[in-house]
């Protein structure tokens, strides 16, 4: 059955400047992801004659002692940002850095970073909304809700360990109850705690929500499968607004999960017209 394109695809294509004549790249295949050996950070810097890209892949961290937070410090001083990029939407900005890392990690350390030198700062993540209707057109709404709520699950786990879990399955429902095509169930605790039975049958309870079941490049359930859909979305939707940030002239200092560096190198550089190369200022951690 044909599907016409949601307007927000037609948008994203119209945000590609010049798209017609110089189509980018496609984003890297997670077959051929699973075939390379990368360190983390994985850090790339695109000069152009107006406007430049320096783009940190991280390990993600909430450790203010952690190598690669010095590291993004440094770089920055260095890169002298006029524009700054964070994945993981727009935390408030902390008093301090240590506190800024330990809530938010990278993000809450751009924020810092860019609230101390007056810089603009905003997030990469596409709109919420937008992506959840790119989704469904593949999932079922309750499958596409359990990956969200799920996840954030997994999350709050993998910082903060088992205690308050619930508490946090509530505090995130409350956000994707409200969600246009997100409405409907599971709306609650006990609907989730029903749903992820169904789904995922013999696998305990949503209590112990593993990451692997988000990491795009393993094939263990559903939710691997709208991990590598997600990813892909994010990808293109991230490479446009970047694009077009560098294309204004600025110089770009931006942030996210390595992985994500890695799949659009091939697609940025394409679409940038020039090829990222490692920062001459890299210190020894890489």
């Amino acid at each position: 059955m044909h599907h016409a394109k949601p307007a927000f695809l037609l948008a994203l294509l119209l945000v590609l400047p010049g798209c017609a004549s110089r189509r980018p790249a496609a984003i890297m295949s997670w077959a051929e992801y699973q075939t390379r050996s990368v360190q983390w950070p994985y850090i790339l810097q695109f000069d152009l004659p107006r406007g430049a890209l320096l783009y940190y892949g991280a390990r993600h961290t909430n450790a203010p002692a952690h190598p690669q937070v010095k590291e993004i410090e440094r770089l920055w001083t260095a890169f002298k940002p006029t524009m700054a990029y964070n994945e993981g939407g727009s935390p408030p900005v902390e008093q301090t850095r240590d506190l800024a890392v330990e809530r938010y990690g990278e993000a809450g350390l751009v924020r810092f970073l860019a609230a101390r030198d007056d810089i603009p700062v905003a997030s990469l993540d596409p709109d919420r909304g937008e992506e959840v209707a790119y989704l469904r057109q593949s999932f079922a709404a309750t499958d596409v809700k359990l990956f969200f709520v799920l996840r954030a699950v997994a999350q709050y786990i993998g910082a903060r360990g088992h205690d308050g879990v619930e508490n946090e399955l509530q505090r995130v429902l409350a956000i994707f109850n409200r969600l246009p095509g997100l409405s409907g169930p599971p709306r609650s605790v006990e609907e989730v705690d029903s749903a992820f039975t169904s789904r995922l049958p013999g696998q305990g309870s949503y209590h112990a929500t593993p990451h692997k079941w988000f990491d795009p490049t393993v094939d263990e359930t559903f939710l691997n499968e709208i991990s590598r859909a997600s990813n892909e979305y994010r990808d293109r939707a991230i490479i446009a607004k970047l694009d077009r940030s560098v294309a204004d002239g600025h110089r770009v200092f931006a942030v996210v999960g390595g992985t994500h560096v890695v799949m659009q190198e091939r697609a940025l550089g394409a679409l940038l017209g020039v090829r990222g190369r490692s920062p001459t200022h890299v210190g020894a951690i890489r």
